[in-house]
């Protein structure tokens, strides 16, 4: 047995993830003492000792990839970013998409999970996406070049989210976009989900919108995951010092539910 598929078997028993514990009970009532808001404490990183987790066979049925890679519409020649790429799950996914005119890129704060990320693309023939190590705070992206972000089951580990997010904000065309996933706090859909994996609606708006973020779209058709699209706030500015400025926006929302 080589050594990578060795590792992909030993999964570490779910634990960083995934409970069958007490988080249960409180999974389908808003009204429990989970976390709400401002008062959300990050969720510890996920190592990569646990990788396999991020390639287990059920995530098609517990996530549905293709639905939400079909949300974004992305096009041959878009740049796009995965932000906590992990293993690369999604980025594999959405390299054929963008082809050979467009480029993904890889992002990770670890470097063995963007080496197993290699491997796996390697295995897989994926050529067009580049591993970008960046940093809790920072991305490392080049400004204003990328078309979509995709940030799916990360963001609630992001230990000081305010400084990334303003990164991740610059980083973005002035038309782009954001795709962000997390599994709901509500409800029951997620309740294998630990409650710190998890977040509300109110949790992530409370963080995004005044980092300069508007929600375009909240897709509810995902089986256990919000799907927030959010766009760049335009800069407020009345004159020319003040073009860094960004105030929240109140826009029409289009909310979908399967």
């Amino acid at each position: 047995m080589n050594r990578m598929r060795r590792f992909f078997l030993l999964l570490p028993l779910l634990g960083f993830a995934v409970s069958l514990g007490p988080a249960l009970s409180l999974a389908g009532d808003p009204k429990s003492s989970a976390p709400k808001k401002r008062d959300r404490k990050p969720a510890p990183v996920m190592s990569y000792q646990g990788a396999g987790w991020l390639e287990r066979l059920s995530r098609e049925r517990e996530e549905n990839p293709q639905k939400l890679i079909a949300a974004l519409k992305l096009e041959p020649g878009d740049v796009v970013a995965d932000i906590g790429c992990g293993s690369g799950y999604y980025a594999r996914r959405m390299a054929p998409m963008v082809g050979p005119s467009g480029k993904v890129y890889g992002v990770d704060i670890q470097p063995e999970m963007l080496q197993i990320m290699k491997q796996l693309m390697k295995r897989d023939g994926v050529t067009n996406i580049e591993a970008v190590l960046g940093e809790p705070t920072d991305p490392k992206l080049p400004p204003g070049s990328v078309d979509w972000m995709l940030l799916v089951d990360v963001y609630h580990e992001f230990q000081d989210p305010a400084p990334m997010l303003a990164k991740m904000r610059e980083a973005l065309k002035d038309d782009g976009k954001v795709a962000l996933v997390e599994f709901r706090l509500e409800g029951a859909t997620a309740r294998h989900i630990k409650i710190d994996h998890r977040m509300s609606p109110a949790q992530v708006m409370a963080e995004w919108e005044p980092a300069g973020y508007t929600l375009l779209e909240l897709n509810e058709d995902l089986p256990t995951q919000h799907l927030f699209i959010f766009g760049k706030t335009p800069a407020k500015s009345s004159d020319a010092s003040a073009d860094t400025e960004v105030t929240p926006a109140s826009h029409p929302v289009e909310k979908r539910e399967g």
